[in-house]
């Protein structure tokens, strides 16, 4: 034990002399006061000041660095947080007006969510977690609380298939509203829709509110499809060419209302009656 002591002792023993002396002779100077020791208390403070300097912007390049990281990820957290809030906001909107139609309605309404989306060439459909079990039947129109979404093509137990207004295959009878005027509302391009057999002489304007006619049998009339975008007439055509903005963003639909609509008996009787014909 004392060895060791002994020995630590005599290696610093230089160390402390170094270091006295280095202590003493910057005392010195500093009280000496003559012209060459002046010079060098100056030539001492500049080197002083720009090893500082130095020492000092490396200390601030790493410090910026790591501040740089942090602001990154309170960034991306605030930008995150940001996103799910609007995600909240769109949701409880969607909610609060399918709590408004449910009030309204008189034709009893299944609720479900939308638990898959498939959209390729040309085919748009959703997929709800009820089906038949709930009630849910192929045929039944399906809505939100903005409007009509489509209607169910297939059913199971569990799920059914929501045939959209976006998909090729949707046809749906229209009418505008401000105009008076039947029609037919297809899919259209980039998320839009089109209302065909509309007569030249009526005057569609934009904005005009298209909703689902009289002489639909699918769904029941005055359920909001749209609004009208763009209405133009083209030279030699007896019709107008209109494209409708869909009241559903189909985006960010998340739940929706399976109709348990019966159309009215004479309705469904002449239309029996009119295709056997053909």
């Amino acid at each position: 034990m004392f060895t060791w002591i002994s020995e630590f002792f005599s290696l610093a023993k230089n160390y402390f002399i170094f270091a006295l002396l280095l202590a003493l002779s910057l005392f010195l100077i500093s009280t000496n006061h003559n012209s060459y020791t002046r010079g060098l208390q100056a030539a001492g403070l500049v080197t002083t000041a720009y090893l500082e300097a130095g020492v000092q912007h490396v200390a601030d390049y790493f410090l910026l660095s790591s501040r740089n990281k942090e602001l990154l990820k309170e960034n991306a957290r605030l930008i995150d947080t940001v996103a799910k809030t609007h995600l909240a906001l769109d949701e409880n909107e969607q909610l609060r007006q399918m709590l408004n139609l449910k009030s309204q309605s008189t034709t009893p309404l299944i609720s479900g969510t939308v638990v898959g989306r498939s959209s390729d060439g040309g085919r748009d459909f959703l997929t709800l977690n009820i089906g038949s079990d709930e009630g849910v039947r192929i045929g039944d129109p399906v809505v939100n609380g903005s409007g009509l979404v489509g209607i169910i093509s297939n059913v199971s137990g569990k799920f059914s298939l929501v045939r959209t207004l976006l998909d090729a295959d949707s046809r749906i009878a229209a009418r505008l509203v401000d105009a008076t005027a039947d029609g037919l509302i297809e899919a259209g391009s980039y998320g839009e829709l089109k209302m065909s057999n509309v007569a030249r002489r009526h005057d569609v304007k934009k904005g005009d509110i298209v909703e689902t006619s009289t002489l639909s049998s699918l769904v029941p009339p005055g359920i909001v499809i749209g609004m009208v975008s763009k209405a133009t007439d083209r030279t030699g055509n007896i019709f107008k060419d209109i494209t409708v903005k869909p009241a559903v963003d189909f985006s960010s639909i998340f739940a929706a209302f399976v109709m348990q609509y019966e159309p009215p008996a004479a309705a469904v009787k002449l239309e029996k009656e009119a295709i056997k014909k053909k």
